[in-house]
């Protein structure tokens, strides 16, 4: 993972962990726990995944379809506009 995506990745971590710190719902839940006579540690875990980006060109417009792309298409009874 590049620099970049690291530091977006540790950006979106923070912003997932303070909306947790500063939520009242999760403050009054973790309260009424407590108060029950609980001891209370709350550990959540997040996946973050990645796919890869559909190729465009330089125009911003998608790659040419193969004839084996339209070939699969069809076969998933999918018809292309131009078709």
């Amino acid at each position: 993972m590049d620099q970049e995506l690291q530091n977006l990745v540790r950006k979106l971590g923070e912003a997932i962990n303070d909306s947790i710190n500063n939520s009242g719902e999760v403050e009054a839940a973790l309260e009424t726990l407590r108060a029950a006579g609980h001891e209370v540690v709350l550990v959540l875990e997040a996946t973050i995944a990645f796919k890869d980006k559909i190729p465009q060109d330089s125009t911003g417009s998608f790659p040419t379809l193969t004839n084996e792309d339209r070939q699969f298409l069809r076969n998933l009874k999918i018809r292309l506009e131009n078709e």
